[in-house]
């Protein structure tokens, strides 16, 4: 495996789609003092929703580095800078970790569509890939 893209599930936009129009038609129907917590409450999800649609993947790797989709930007890391990557546990739930250098990135099942150790796993062979293919330094060599 030499690249990876894990996209925004569907299924979550069109949550949040769904939840938009809740809120829309809350703040139709509520007095003021409703439509003033309701409103800005739906352009928010509805925003969430189409940054999910339009954006492209959450997670992308491939022999340059990875690239993660945090709120509205994109990180780009080269291999040598991802200082760690884990699977983080709790009580509750799962996430990725990725120790970016100056940035952490932790991405949940729920965000990534997949279980976070599917995505580890996958993450280290494209890392093995392009470190055992440029002599162990991690970067690719120009081609």
């Amino acid at each position: 495996m030499d690249t990876l893209e894990v996209a925004v599930p569907r299924s979550r936009a069109y949550g949040l789609l769904a939840f938009a129009a809740v809120l829309v038609v809350v703040a139709a129907l509520s007095d003021s003092a409703g439509r003033l917590l309701a409103a800005p409450a739906a352009v928010a999800v509805l925003a969430l929703a189409v940054r999910d649609l339009r954006s492209g993947p959450v997670l992308a790797a491939g022999p340059q580095g990875v690239e993660v989709l945090q709120g509205l930007r994109r990180t780009r890391v080269p291999w040598p800078q991802v200082e760690r990557m884990r699977v983080v546990k709790d009580r509750r739930t799962e996430m990725l970790e990725l120790d970016l250098g100056s940035t952490l990135a932790l991405l949940s099942r729920n965000r990534l569509g997949r279980l976070p150790e599917d995505v580890l796993t996958d993450l280290l062979a494209i890392r093995a890939t392009v470190s055992r293919d440029s002599g162990g330094s991690g970067r690719p060599e120009p081609g």
